[in-house]
Protein backbone atom coordinates (compact mmCIF):
# COMPACT_ATOMS: atom_id res chain seq x y z
CA UNK A 1 0.00 0.00 0.00
CA UNK A 2 1.68 3.19 -1.12
CA UNK A 3 1.62 6.16 1.27
CA UNK A 4 -1.17 8.04 -0.19
CA UNK A 5 -3.45 5.13 0.14
CA UNK A 6 -2.27 4.89 3.85
CA UNK A 7 -2.86 8.53 4.67
CA UNK A 8 -6.38 8.26 3.19
CA UNK A 9 -7.27 5.28 5.44
CA UNK A 10 -6.34 7.05 8.25
CA UNK A 11 -7.76 10.23 7.79
CA UNK A 12 -11.00 8.00 6.76
CA UNK A 13 -11.20 5.91 9.42
CA UNK A 14 -9.38 7.95 12.56
CA UNK A 15 -11.70 11.58 11.34
CA UNK A 16 -15.90 11.46 11.71
CA UNK A 17 -16.36 14.79 10.18
CA UNK A 18 -19.53 16.44 12.20
CA UNK A 19 -21.33 18.68 9.61
CA UNK A 20 -23.73 21.60 10.62
CA UNK A 21 -26.24 23.76 9.15
CA UNK A 22 -25.30 27.31 8.63
CA UNK A 23 -28.58 29.37 8.15
CA UNK A 24 -28.20 33.54 7.09
CA UNK A 25 -31.21 35.86 7.52
CA UNK A 26 -31.19 35.97 3.91
CA UNK A 27 -30.14 32.05 2.62
CA UNK A 28 -30.34 29.20 4.16
CA UNK A 29 -27.83 26.56 2.76
CA UNK A 30 -28.41 22.89 2.06
CA UNK A 31 -27.45 20.64 4.76
CA UNK A 32 -24.65 18.74 3.81
CA UNK A 33 -24.67 14.61 4.00
CA UNK A 34 -25.37 13.41 7.56
CA UNK A 35 -22.50 11.76 9.48
CA UNK A 36 -23.58 8.14 8.28
CA UNK A 37 -23.73 9.27 5.14
CA UNK A 38 -20.20 10.55 5.10
CA UNK A 39 -18.74 7.56 6.82
CA UNK A 40 -20.50 5.73 3.95
CA UNK A 41 -18.96 7.90 1.08
CA UNK A 42 -15.24 7.76 3.01
CA UNK A 43 -15.67 3.71 2.87
CA UNK A 44 -16.55 4.32 -0.73
CA UNK A 45 -13.70 7.01 -1.75
CA UNK A 46 -11.14 4.14 -0.23
CA UNK A 47 -12.09 1.56 -1.79
CA UNK A 48 -12.13 3.45 -5.14
CA UNK A 49 -8.37 4.07 -3.80
CA UNK A 50 -7.68 0.56 -4.72
CA UNK A 51 -8.07 -1.13 -1.34
CA UNK A 52 -9.95 -4.32 -1.59
CA UNK A 53 -12.05 -4.27 1.67
CA UNK A 54 -12.88 -1.26 3.42
CA UNK A 55 -15.33 -1.16 7.53
CA UNK A 56 -15.26 1.93 8.96
CA UNK A 57 -17.00 2.36 12.53
CA UNK A 58 -17.74 5.70 14.01
CA UNK A 59 -18.80 6.09 18.09
CA UNK A 60 -21.19 9.16 18.83
CA UNK A 61 -20.75 10.93 22.05
CA UNK A 62 -23.70 8.94 23.66
CA UNK A 63 -22.01 5.65 22.64
CA UNK A 64 -23.85 4.87 19.64
CA UNK A 65 -22.28 3.47 16.72
CA UNK A 66 -22.28 3.30 12.83
CA UNK A 67 -20.82 0.91 10.49
CA UNK A 68 -20.08 1.48 6.85
CA UNK A 69 -18.29 -1.32 4.51
CA UNK A 70 -17.05 -1.43 1.22
CA UNK A 71 -15.73 -3.56 -1.21
CA UNK A 72 -15.11 -7.52 -0.90
CA UNK A 73 -13.53 -9.42 1.95
CA UNK A 74 -12.32 -12.19 0.06
CA UNK A 75 -10.76 -11.79 -3.39
CA UNK A 76 -11.28 -15.57 -4.33
CA UNK A 77 -15.16 -15.28 -3.42
CA UNK A 78 -16.01 -12.31 -3.90
CA UNK A 79 -17.25 -11.93 -0.10
CA UNK A 80 -18.53 -8.62 0.62
CA UNK A 81 -16.58 -6.55 3.58
CA UNK A 82 -18.88 -7.73 6.97
CA UNK A 83 -20.35 -4.35 9.40
CA UNK A 84 -19.09 -7.21 11.85
CA UNK A 85 -15.50 -7.99 11.12
CA UNK A 86 -12.26 -7.26 13.19
CA UNK A 87 -8.82 -6.86 12.10
CA UNK A 88 -5.33 -6.68 14.21
CA UNK A 89 -4.41 -3.08 15.61
CA UNK A 90 -0.59 -3.85 15.16
CA UNK A 91 1.72 -1.37 16.79
CA UNK A 92 -1.76 0.88 16.61
CA UNK A 93 -1.59 -0.23 20.20
CA UNK A 94 1.13 1.20 21.24
CA UNK A 95 -0.53 4.75 21.42
CA UNK A 96 -3.19 3.18 23.32
CA UNK A 97 -0.51 1.25 25.97
CA UNK A 98 1.50 4.37 26.26
CA UNK A 99 -1.55 6.87 26.71
CA UNK A 100 -2.78 4.31 29.77
CA UNK A 101 0.87 4.57 31.28
CA UNK A 102 0.58 8.00 31.29
CA UNK A 103 -2.83 8.09 32.74
CA UNK A 104 -1.88 5.91 35.92
CA UNK A 105 1.84 7.94 36.31
CA UNK A 106 -0.77 11.31 36.38
CA UNK A 107 -3.05 9.08 38.85
CA UNK A 108 -0.04 8.11 41.17
CA UNK A 109 0.34 4.35 40.49
CA UNK A 110 3.14 4.62 39.06
CA UNK A 111 6.39 6.36 38.31
CA UNK A 112 8.08 6.62 34.64
CA UNK A 113 11.25 6.49 36.85
CA UNK A 114 10.17 3.07 38.10
CA UNK A 115 12.53 0.33 36.87
CA UNK A 116 10.74 -2.84 35.43
CA UNK A 117 11.99 -5.19 37.99
CA UNK A 118 10.12 -2.71 40.36
CA UNK A 119 6.37 -4.44 38.85
CA UNK A 120 8.18 -7.24 37.49
CA UNK A 121 10.63 -8.95 39.46
CA UNK A 122 13.23 -11.12 37.05
CA UNK A 123 11.49 -11.24 34.43
CA UNK A 124 14.22 -8.94 32.62
CA UNK A 125 17.11 -11.31 33.23
CA UNK A 126 19.73 -13.14 31.21
CA UNK A 127 22.45 -12.34 28.68
CA UNK A 128 23.33 -9.05 29.88
CA UNK A 129 19.82 -8.12 30.46
CA UNK A 130 18.75 -6.16 34.17
CA UNK A 131 15.46 -5.05 34.61
CA UNK A 132 16.67 -3.12 37.90
CA UNK A 133 18.64 -0.62 35.33
CA UNK A 134 15.52 -0.15 33.04
CA UNK A 135 12.76 2.60 33.22
CA UNK A 136 9.17 2.36 32.28
CA UNK A 137 10.68 5.67 30.54
CA UNK A 138 12.84 4.26 28.69
CA UNK A 139 10.66 1.67 27.61
CA UNK A 140 7.87 4.30 25.99
CA UNK A 141 10.82 6.11 24.21
CA UNK A 142 12.53 2.80 23.18
CA UNK A 143 15.92 3.61 24.85
CA UNK A 144 15.20 0.49 26.66
CA UNK A 145 17.90 -1.79 24.83
CA UNK A 146 16.41 -4.57 25.18
CA UNK A 147 16.89 -6.72 21.48
CA UNK A 148 13.64 -7.26 19.79
CA UNK A 149 13.27 -10.97 18.35
CA UNK A 150 9.20 -11.28 17.54
CA UNK A 151 8.14 -14.02 15.59
CA UNK A 152 8.63 -13.17 11.82
CA UNK A 153 7.69 -14.02 8.36
CA UNK A 154 10.27 -14.02 5.86
CA UNK A 155 7.97 -15.84 2.80
CA UNK A 156 4.65 -15.74 1.90
CA UNK A 157 4.77 -19.46 2.89
CA UNK A 158 5.73 -19.11 6.13
CA UNK A 159 3.02 -16.24 7.18
CA UNK A 160 0.17 -18.76 6.03
CA UNK A 161 1.77 -21.66 8.13
CA UNK A 162 2.55 -18.88 11.21
CA UNK A 163 -0.45 -16.72 10.85
CA UNK A 164 -2.99 -18.01 13.29
CA UNK A 165 0.07 -18.75 16.16
CA UNK A 166 -0.58 -17.03 19.29
CA UNK A 167 2.24 -16.12 21.93
CA UNK A 168 1.99 -14.75 25.50
CA UNK A 169 3.93 -12.28 26.83
CA UNK A 170 6.32 -13.87 28.59
CA UNK A 171 6.79 -16.44 25.40
CA UNK A 172 7.81 -12.92 23.31
CA UNK A 173 9.91 -11.29 26.36
CA UNK A 174 11.80 -14.61 26.78
CA UNK A 175 12.52 -15.08 23.42
CA UNK A 176 14.09 -11.23 23.86
CA UNK A 177 16.44 -12.28 26.70
CA UNK A 178 18.35 -15.05 25.27
CA UNK A 179 19.85 -12.03 22.97
CA UNK A 180 22.43 -9.62 24.60
CA UNK A 181 21.23 -5.60 25.08
CA UNK A 182 21.59 -4.13 21.61
CA UNK A 183 23.22 -1.13 23.90
CA UNK A 184 23.52 0.15 28.30
CA UNK A 185 19.77 1.72 29.13
CA UNK A 186 19.56 4.96 27.65
CA UNK A 187 22.43 5.38 25.77
CA UNK A 188 20.78 4.49 22.27
CA UNK A 189 17.43 4.16 20.73
CA UNK A 190 15.88 1.46 18.46
CA UNK A 191 12.36 0.84 17.91
CA UNK A 192 11.25 -2.31 20.23
CA UNK A 193 8.04 -4.15 20.78
CA UNK A 194 9.36 -6.51 23.38
CA UNK A 195 9.09 -3.17 25.44
CA UNK A 196 5.44 -2.56 24.54
CA UNK A 197 4.94 -5.83 25.60
CA UNK A 198 6.40 -5.55 28.92
CA UNK A 199 4.83 -2.46 29.44
CA UNK A 200 1.40 -4.60 28.73
CA UNK A 201 2.86 -6.57 31.56
CA UNK A 202 3.08 -3.78 34.36
CA UNK A 203 0.00 -2.55 33.64
CA UNK A 204 -1.54 -5.98 34.08
CA UNK A 205 0.75 -6.22 37.46
CA UNK A 206 -1.08 -2.95 39.03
Amino acid sequence: MTSTLRRHLAVALGVATLLATEVTPALAHPAGPSPVEQLRQDTEAIHALGVSGVQARMIAPDGRQSVATSGTADLNTGRPVPSHGYFRMASTSKTLVATVVLQLEAEGRLSLDNTVDHWLPGVVRGDGNDGSRITIRQLLQHTSGIHDDLPGYTTPEEYYQQRHDVYGPEQLVARAMAHAPDFPPGEGWEYSNTGYVLLDMIILAL
